[in-house]
């Protein structure tokens, strides 16, 4: 997105947030504030922040904040609301389960705990977790948990079942409290008897990657509350099938494959690190797909000012027509193709294990938008 654009779009923010605060302080605190204003999070880097400073949309912000100022007094509108911050003092033990829950999640430790104060109290202690227990072992087919909760076929038999035995609970409650039944020792679950194997993830599976990214950035949520709901789960696969036409079950699978396989687990040293030169392909408008090689790689897409995506793969030629097919998502706001460009490194010799540590790597250095990615 251009820088001008970006200027623009924080005016219009600001313009929305002037007609709706009571006070000019909260105002000034959502639009200036340095951590986690408008104008910081729109423009994190320095240099680029000072540029806006001099600009006239900077000029407008001030001028907005003075009629605000005048609106409501100096002295009365200089007292926020409520912040919405609360101290809670936790045993060290119940935090650091946080941060393992929250790490294997891969959302921060806030987003993990908001998650969980969000559900009303009476929720997490009156679910009937024998009947969910029964509906499971009715219906699962041999199936394990996991493919009983993404498997839309399987998910509708059971959670079926589990109304016809009583349960009034949402889909969400009864999905998640299954989950943990099978991490229960005081409820047995039949053993599955049946495997669920994909061989082709690498058709996929960057879909999946960018569909869970995107509503963990919008709206905060875990992968369990993705998959456990069944509205939230249809929206990732509304997200996922606009990138790679697949099926449902596939690009579900693929999303808890993040967490089971390599994507969320522990990187190793950097000192281990891949020597890696992206090669600049071009314009993603112009590019096309029979000049890259056919050999395995990994590569990255660029905006004007940022990595949007990172992957690896084992044949660039094929990836990137996957990802041209659909293109970069334009209900997303993150300019257009012309902003975009394309950097890759061939790496015919190399197992996924390396090209995965070179992901991880850049991920936790680059913080491209669109990866799964753990959030400090």
């Amino acid at each position: 997105m251009s820088f001008t654009r970006k200027s623009d779009l924080v005016v219009e923010q600001a313009k929305s947030l002037a007609g709706s605060v009571k006070n000019w302080a909260d105002f000034s605190a959502e639009i200036f504030g340095q951590k986690d204003g408008v104008i910081a999070k729109s423009f994190p880097n320095d240099a680029e922040r000072q540029l806006f400073y001099d600009t006239e949309q900077y000029k407008t912000l001030c001028a907005m904040r003075q009629k605000l100022m005048t609106k409501f007094g100096v002295n009365k509108g200089g007292t926020p609301e409520k912040s919405g911050r609360v101290l809670i003092r936790l045993p060290k033990s119940v935090h650091k389960a946080l941060e393992i829950e929250a790490h294997k999640e891969g959302v921060s430790v806030n987003q993990l705990a908001v998650s969980k104060l969000s559900l009303p109290l009476r929720e997490r202690i009156d679910l009937d977790l024998a009947r969910i227990a029964e509906a499971f072992s009715k219906v699962f087919d041999g199936y394990s948990v996991d493919r009983v909760v993404v498997d839309p076929d399987c998910n509708a038999r059971f959670l079926a079942e589990c109304h016809r035995l009583g349960l009034k609970d949402t889909d969400y409650r009864i999905n998640h409290a299954l989950l943990d039944i099978r991490k229960s020792s005081k409820i047995a679950l039949p053993k599955s008897t049946k495997r669920t194997e994909f061989r082709d993830f690498d058709e996929y599976a960057f879909a999946a990657e960018i569909a869970v990214r995107i509503l963990q950035r919008q709206k905060g949520l875990s992968l369990d509350q993705i998959l456990c709901d069944t509205i939230t789960a249809m929206e990732f696969d509304k997200i996922a099938k606009r990138l790679v036409n697949q099926p449902t079950l596939k690009l579900r699978w693929a999303a808890l494959n993040l967490r089971k396989t390599r994507r969320l687990g522990p990187t190793k040293s950097p000192d281990d690190d891949l020597a890696v030169n992206l090669i600049t392909a071009g314009p993603i408008r112009v590019l096309n797909p029979a000049e890259l090689p056919e050999t395995k790689g990994v590569y990255s897409i660029f905006d004007a000012t940022r990595p949007l995506f990172a992957g690896e793969t084992e044949n660039l030629q094929n990836r990137f027509r996957l990802h041209l097919s659909a293109k970069m998502p334009d209900w997303l706001d993150i300019g257009t193709d012309a902003d975009c460009i394309l950097k890759y490194s061939p790496l015919p010799a190399t197992s996924g294990e390396v090209r995965d540590l070179w992901l991880q790597q850049f991920i936790n250095r680059e913080r491209p938008l669109l990866n799964y990615q753990r959030i400090a």
